[in-house]
This record gives structure tokens, sequence and C-alpha cells, in this order.
């Protein structure tokens, strides 16, 4: 093989994404006599020895002079090398190279008791198994099961060792039988690391799109991406499993052919000397195949829009991490929220979000990835959120591929002009298409965008002023202008630090509260100011349908006293069905406001109304809640548009949400604690402990949860992510730590165990 550098502007390309040290994952070496074959690879260089130190000079060159820490090493596999001697020698390397580790050839036959002693070496760190060492027939065709035995999977579980992994069937990831033995054995040992080589060898990058669906959710697998050339495969890895699972590799020495492997039909081939005479090729001059692989990665970052701490991640430290060599362990989600503490008022920019509400302290403040339900805080802690999920805006699941997709091609398109976005059009006519009382539509950013422009919508209309509110619909100030004197409480709740103060002392009285399913209450506000009521506002329901009649009379009372009605959908909305609970119940308002969901977390609010009522919306200033821009409507359609086309999407978030009430119920009464599952819509499971330490209990409980790998409190809004297999996983965590909870009641430590402060109450209201 020629050892040749070329590929300097390559090279300039390349270096743009590489971090200043460089940990190569993927790298062999060997000596030829140990490979006991006449016949040798073509690919391999023509030298007796390549050690550490070749392949260290070899590709820094190749690098330009990087600076390469160290790499994980492993014989060269051939059908014939004897592997004793093969790993003796790798070992007697790797203590010349304190930075480098090594993984053992296993063969299926090997009597894992004489693997001891090496395992000992704390420079082995797994092994490598590979088809030419299995015992069926022909070169592809085993599966996993066929070249990695179960003793392999158990040690690596007991040791917490590394399994470089090659599947060498033609689909690669696409094989289902690859698949389910990977994934069965990856959830019957955790402990082992799982690396997929060559990407899971998606050489051809459609079986990794085909196949990547089936490892979703494994926690122990990760991919090199040693001699990939075409970015399809890095791309969909880094879309189903994110930057911190992906591991450079150079393949070492195949990273110095010249040439790259290529997709071609249903499967790939090498074109480099084997099959192309270069000489002859006057408009192509290649370049080694280490370098092709660094490009792919360049434009997979490119597409995706990885930053230079995600290449310093790929090219290193999720390595070096992995293989448990220096990275320190960081707290930066503490030290962060401390430092935004003192820049930003109370912390966040929703009071739903601070730590406080539900674990002083140890809930962690800020995430770097979220896909599903699984939430990565940004010291790399991966957690299942059985809480409200995005604050109830993600029905979809967090990153749901298809809204992200559509937002994807429109921000490539630009998502901002001077001219309008033609998705609003197309949203609005959705929206009336799905309500057909409504006949138009105004867009806003959010939740309480949503509320005010509703409000100023019916002012203008009825060109009256004061309104009647029941509930929570926003932070403006219409709405703390309530006619609830200077207490401190909403609902009951108390709000540290927020009452009416703020608001102006002249709007004070322009709004009047009633108690839901209080006709005393509502009909002495239509009596009373009936004449001057611009609109009453409500959510129609909320956890559980309204008491037969109510609903209907607001609505009559509304029409004869010439007030708006206004339905806040805006937490119910799709939820129960799709279009709102309104629509469920058969009572149409004038105008209905919705956010949250309606983009699944991408910023959207709307509000609908009939052409009657919207018309104060032609003569009323409303401006910048919406900005016209194009990502929102974007979101919205594709998020309507899948939510209307999956047949079981209410049924889904109903069942798995009656399965998290139901396991509440049953572990509470089994263990005998005071746990009160709420008796409401499931989609919006809600319990609490009926006890004079209720939050001490419930903040303990959010406490071993977040032990144990789960954002939970008293609340789950279930969305498409929750799996049952989820689901049914965190229902057997309820019962460890409902029996902990019991331990600790039975013997009156209760404070004693709670290992910050308690959580502050009065916050699940305020969830705009």
């Amino acid at each position: 093989m020629k050892s040749q550098i070329t590929g300097i502007s390559e090279l300039r390309e390349c270096k743009a994404i590489l971090p200043q040290q460089i940990f190569d994952a993927h790298a062999h070496i060997y000596r030829q006599a140990d490979l006991n074959s006449n016949r040798l690879p073509y690919v391999l260089p023509e030298l007796e020895i390549v050690s550490i130190d070749y392949w260290k000079s070899q590709l820094s060159k190749q690098l330009d002079n990087a600076e390469l820490a160290g790499g994980l090493f492993c014989p060269y596999p051939w059908p014939t090398c004897d592997i004793d001697a093969s790993n003796a020698w790798l070992i007697a390397e790797l203590s010349k190279h304190a930075q480098s580790r090594g993984l053992l050839l296993i063969r299926p036959q090997d009597d894992a008791n004489m693997l001891q002693d090496l395992l000992a070496n704390p420079r082995i760190i797994g092994f490598k198994p590979y088809h030419f060492f299995s015992q069926t027939d022909g070169a592809c065709a085993p599966a996993l099961d066929d070249y990695l035995p179960q003793w392999a999977w158990e040690i690596a579980h007991e040791k917490g060792l590394v399994l470089l992994i090659h599947l060498v069937r033609k689909q690669a990831l696409a094989d289902t039988d690859n698949c389910r033995q990977l994934r069965e054995n990856c959830i019957r040992y955790p402990n082992a690391k799982v690396i997929l080589a060559h990407a899971g060898r998606g050489f051809h990058g459609q079986n990794t799109v085909n196949g990547i669906k089936a490892l979703g959710g494994l926690q122990n697998v990760y991919f090199d991406s040693s001699a990939i050339c075409e970015s399809l495969s890095l791309v969909t890895i880094l879309k189903e499993f994110g930057p911190t699972r992906f591991l450079w590799g150079s393949d070492f020495p195949i990273c110095q052919v010249l040439g790259r492997c290529v997709s071609v039909g249903d499967g790939f081939v090498w074109v480099d000397s084997s099959s192309v005479k270069w000489e002859e090729q006057p408009n192509c001059t290649p370049i080694p195949v280490g370098l092709e692989s660094i490009r792919a990665i360049k434009e997979a970052g490119e597409y995706f829009g990885l930053n230079k701490t995600d290449y310093q991640n790929i090219f290193s430290d999720n390595a070096m991490k992995l293989f448990g060599m220096g990275i320190a362990k960081q707290d930066r989600v503490t030290s962060l929220y401390e430092h935004a503490k003192t820049r930003i008022p109370t912390g966040t920019q929703l009071m739903s979000k601070r730590p406080e509400r539900y674990a002083p302290d140890l809930w962690p403040a800020y995430f770097s990835e979220a896909r599903g339900c699984e939430v990565w805080d940004i010291d790399g802690r991966r957690y299942y959120d059985m809480s409200t999920n995005g604050i109830g805006a993600c029905l979809l699941g967090f990153r749901d591929p298809d809204i992200t997709m559509a937002v994807q091609r429109r921000i490539n398109l630009g998502s901002m002009s001077t001219l309008n976005p033609p998705e609003e059009v197309e949203l609005a006519d959705i929206l009336c298409d799905i309500h057909r009382w409504s006949d138009q539509v105004r867009f806003t950013r959010g939740g309480g965008d949503s509320a005010a422009v509703a409000i100023r919508i019916a002012r203008a209309t009825t060109k009256r002023s004061l309104v009647a509110i029941c509930g929570y619909h926003g932070w403006h100030d219409w709405y703390l202008a309530a006619n609830l004197g200077e207490i401190d409480t909403l609902d009951g709740h108390l709000l540290p630090g927020l009452n009416p103060i703020g608001v102006p002392r002249e709007l004070r009285g322009t709004t009047l509260a009633f108690k839901d399913h209080s006709y005393e209450e509502f009909d002495s506000i239509i009596k009373n100011y009936g004449d001057k009521l611009a609109a009453v506002i409500m959510e129609p329901a909320r956890h559980c349908d309204p008491q037969a009649g109510w609903l209907e009379h607001i609505r009559n009372a509304t029409r004869k006293c010439g007030a708006m009605l206004i339905f806040d959908e805006i937490t119910i909305g799709f939820r129960l069905n799709i279009g709102g609970i309104h629509m469920k119940l058969g009572v149409f308002p004038d105008i209905a406001i919705f956010a949250k969901a309606l983009g699944n977390g991408h910023p959207i609010g709307a509000v609908l109304g009939t052409k009657e009522a919207m018309r104060g919306a032609h003569t009323s200033f409303i401006s910048s809640t919406y900005w016209t821009e194009s990502v929102g409507p974007v979101a919205a359609i594709a998020t309507v548009s899948k939510m209307r086309a999956l047949s079981n999407f209410n049924s889904h978030l109903n069942e798995m949400g009656s399965l998290v009430q139901n396991f509440w119920h049953i572990h509470g009464q089994q263990f005998n604690l005071p746990v009160e599952v709420e008796k409401g819509y499931p989609a919006l499971a809600t319990f609490r402990f009926k006890h004079e330490l209720g939050l001490e209990l419930m903040t303990f409980y959010t406490q071993l949860m977040l032990e144990k790998g789960y954002l939970a409190g008293n609340v789950i809004y279930t969305t498409m992510g929750h799996t049952k297999e989820i689901v049914t996983e965190y229902g057997r965590v309820i019962a460890d730590v409902f029996a902990q909870i019991q331990n600790l009641l039975d013997n009156g430590k209760v404070k004693q165990a709670l290992k910050g402060p308690v959580a502050y109450s009065g916050f699940a209201r305020l969830n705009r």
C-alpha cells in the first residue's frame, strides 16, 4: 500500500474542525508474523511491525502534525492470526504509551477464565470480537451472536468494559437480527459499553437510516466514525443519538489508503487502487481515506449545526470520558444557575422552570439535548422526563423529527423577510377547518400574548372594558388587575412575590374574578356588570369535565349581555382531542386561544374567532406579538398535521397517563402511603401526598427520582415520546421510591432524609 500524503487543500478544509488535541477511538497495530498468512490484506503497509509509534508518526503527518493524545488500539483481525501472540504484543505496546488503551481480540471458543490475567491490565478496557472468528460459513454471513459470545457480554457488564462491534451482515443496522440481538443484549447488560465500528458499519448510508430507530433509547451504545466517507450515516446518528455518542476513529492504517468507500445501489464499494488506476484518471486526484472521513464529519456537522465544543467531544473528550481517562466530571448546572440568578431576575424566564419548584439545589436547571421524553443536562446526565415535558408544550415529544425537518427547511430558505410568510395563511385555513365555528385567526408568540390579544380584540369589538376571568390566563397587566384585592394567592396557591402591586392603579378593578362552577359569583357579575362586560375568559375544562350545564349557562349569559366568550385551550387544547376540549364538549365560544402544543415547543400562539368577534382586530393596534416570521407557523402546520394523521394520538396520551395514575394508586396502597391520585384527565395526571409533611414527601420523591434518572414531581403531561416500555419501567421505579418513603415515614425521618430545601408550593398553575 502506498502511504502517500496528498490532499493539501482538503487537509486545510478538515483542520477547520479539528481541536487542538485528538484521541483516536479506532486504530490497529500488528506484527506481520502474528498474521500467519502469505496473503496479506493489500491495505496493510509492507512492514514487519506496525506499532503505536508508527501510528503516531504517520497519522500526525496526515493531520498536519496534530497532537495525538492517545488511541484505542486492537490487533488487526485476520482469519489465520495468532490471537494469543497478537494480544500479548498489544499489551507490550500499551505499556509504553500511558495515554492509550487496548481491546483484546476474542473468539467464541475462548476460555473466559484464561482472559482474566489480561483483563487485570489497566490499559486493557474491553474486547474486539470479529466475524472472521465465528464458526459459521461465509465471511459476511454471521449474525452478531455467532461471533460475540454471551460470556463476553457478561464480563463486559460486570467490569464495565468496551465491546467494539462490527455488524457484518449485508444490511448492517438495517438487518433485523443484528438489531434484535444488539438491543436485547444492551438491555440485558447495561454496563457494557458498546461501540459500533464504522458508524454501525454504515458504509451504505441508507442502511443506517433504515435501522437506527431500532436502537433508540439504548444508553450504552456509541458509534465510531472510522473509514466512513459519506455523511448520511453520520447525520443519521447525530439525529438519533446526538454528538456525545459519536467518536472519531482513524481505522489506522486504512486511513492511509488513497480513495474512499461509496454507496452504490443496495451496498457499497471501495474505490481505491484495487479498482481504479489513478494515473488514468486525469480529472481525479485521490486523497487518503482518513481525510475523506473527516470531510464527511465536517459535512455532517455543517448540516447538523455542530459547534466547537461538539467537535472537541467527537475528536477527543467523548472517548476519553467513556474510557475513564481523566476528563473530570463537572458540575456546570449548579454554577451556571447561581450565575444566572445574578443576571436574570428569579434565575429563569419561567417561574415553572425554576429548580426550586421541584427540588432546590438538586433539580438540573439546564439541558443540552432533548429527544422523545429523554433529556440530558449540561453535565451529561440523562433523564426521562416524567413531569411537564416542556411545560406541556411538546405533545409529540421533544425534537419530533417531522417538525424538526419542517423547521430546518424553513430556516435554510430564510425564516424572516420584509414580506409576509405564506405559511400563516395555510395555518389559518387549517385551524378554521378544524374549528368550523371560527372564521378568522391572529397569531402570537405564546400563551400570555394570545390571552392579551384576545382581550384587546374583545374590548375593541364590544367597545367595553370590563373582563370576567375564571382561572389563570397569563402574566399581563389586564389579568393581574383582577378584583382580588391585595392578596397574593391564586386558586388558593401561594405566589411568592407576585401580587397586583406591579399593576398600574388605574387598571385595578377592570377585571372581575369568579370561581369555577360558582353560579352565584358568575351570575352576580352578569347582573351588576353585564352591560359593561367585554368578555368572559375561562378554560372550558382543565383536569376533568365540567359539571353538566355549566358551560351552557355561561354561553347563554354572555350572548344575552353581549359579552364575548373566550375559551382558553392553551393547556388542554389538542391533548384530549384534535382542536380542543370545547369541540368535544359541544360548546362553542366567540374566541378561542391556543399556544403551547400548537407548535410542539416552537413559539406560536393563535387567537381564533368568529367574523363578528374579530371585528375589533381591524380597528385596534395589535403588533409585535408574532413578528410575521415563519418558524412558528411552519412548526404549527407540521405539528397539527401530524397530530391529525396519527390515529392513536389522543388515545396514546390517555393510555400512558392512565398507566402512571394506576402505578401511583397501586403502589401507594401497597406501601400504605397517603397517596391521593386526582380523578381527572389521564393526559394531565396528578397526585399528592395527603399528609402534614406533604411537601417534604413530594420533594423527597423528586430527589429519589432524580437519583434514578427521572425528572418527576406530582404531575405528568404525557406525550408521544412516552412509550409503554418507558412508562412501565417508571412504574417499577415508583414502587422502589414509595418503599423508601414508607420506611422514612415509619421511622419518622422524612425531614432528616431531605438532601436540600423543601420545594416551593403554588407554581402548578403558573405554566405559561
